[in-house]
């Protein structure tokens, strides 16, 4: 396999925190404010009857939340993946760690990936590199790194853009299967900022994954992230049409939830408020991914200000899906439809 200096991909991993961070990477027109919740003035719901909990991959979470892909193989990475993974265990929430690439190319940045305190973290990759490395060799990586799968990111444009980036494609639904075939933890397949369509996610219903992450227009997109990295600098006309990729985060939880009727559907790209995180399960989604916002508390304020964040966020939205007069998410569902 080809030789990447770990210094170049830390470099990189350090830029993509901080780009992160820059509101001009996020499209910020997800499109929740079109949808309308029930409402119960009645609030027959007490929040001793409300039952949140929902099974991710055969693991309990006590609210339908997970912290979205970030960051992993940058010394700075460390403290904060360690601290991400504490607060899941204590909130009952799961992670995505940031792409697990830095690992395979060298083990010794293990660290920075965070330490398994119990908590329910996934692993995540790109799409790419699922042809540079063996299922076996990312499957043991997934162990070591304490996860309880995989998400594998599908993000060519991102490549495509990115400086040094892997412009290969073609053969996505083939690398997948393959992948697929030989890895024996739970895989999820997800977008980085462009959502996943209705047409793509019949091709992966073919597949044997647990479940899809829309991550769609509206929030952070890794395309921008790579835009702002380019050097020279790209034209602000192709900034903006690479803004316009793609499919709102609602379409692709429709979209999805159609293709994968019995398969977990994780909705991300552009939920920021606990308002939006409500209407993304009424339309379908099991789960909710949050990255961005939870970054930028986190930078902000610290562990205790996340943690306080986290708290108010999941109060607030067990307060909205009350106010709809469901108990659980399957009536949460039934009413949003």
């Amino acid at each position: 396999m080809p030789h990447i200096p770990q210094d170049d991909i830390a470099t990189r991993k350090r830029e993509h925190l901080d780009l992160a961070l820059n509101e001009a990477v996020r499209t910020h027109d997800a499109g929740f404010e079109a949808i309308t919740l029930p409402y119960d003035a009645l609030f027959e719901v007490s929040d001793s009857s409300l039952d949140t909990h929902t099974s991710m991959a055969g693991h309990e979470l006590s609210f339908p939340l997970m912290i979205g892909a970030m960051t992993g193989g940058s010394p700075y990475s460390t403290q904060i993946n360690t601290d991400l993974r504490a607060l899941t265990r204590e909130l009952g929430i799961a992670l995505c760690l940031g792409s697990i690439r830095a690992y395979l190319a060298d083990n010794t940045c293990r660290s920075t990936y965070g330490a398994d305190l119990g908590g329910i973290a996934f692993a995540n990759i790109g799409i790419a590199e699922l042809t540079t490395y063996s299922p076996q060799a990312i499957e043991e990586a997934c162990l070591a790194l304490g996860t309880k799968g995989i998400f594998v990111h599908l993000n060519y444009l991102q490549e495509a853009i990115q400086h040094g980036g892997n412009r290969k494609s073609g053969n996505g639904f083939a690398v997948l299967e393959s992948f697929c075939r030989h890895f024996s933890l739970p895989v999820f397949v997800k977008e980085v900022g462009s959502g996943i369509g209705g047409s793509c996610a019949q091709r992966l219903a073919e597949l044997p994954i647990a479940g899809i992450e829309t991550a769609g227009r509206g929030g952070t997109s890794w395309v921008l992230v790579e835009a702002l990295r380019h050097n020279p600098p790209l034209p602000k006309e192709c900034i903006d049409a690479l803004k316009n990729v793609g499919y709102h985060t609602p379409d692709c939880i429709r979209a999805v939830r159609q293709a994968l009727p019995t398969r977990y559907v994780i909705a991300s790209g552009g939920i920021e408020t606990p308002l939006d995180a409500i209407k993304a399960l009424a339309i379908g989604a099991d789960a909710v991914a949050i990255a961005q916002p939870i970054l930028r508390t986190y930078t902000d304020t610290g562990r205790s200000g996340l943690t306080h964040w986290l708290s108010q966020f999941i109060e607030t939205a067990r307060l909205i899906w009350r106010s709809t007069g469901a108990r659980h998410i399957d009536e949460l569902k039934k009413n949003g439809k």
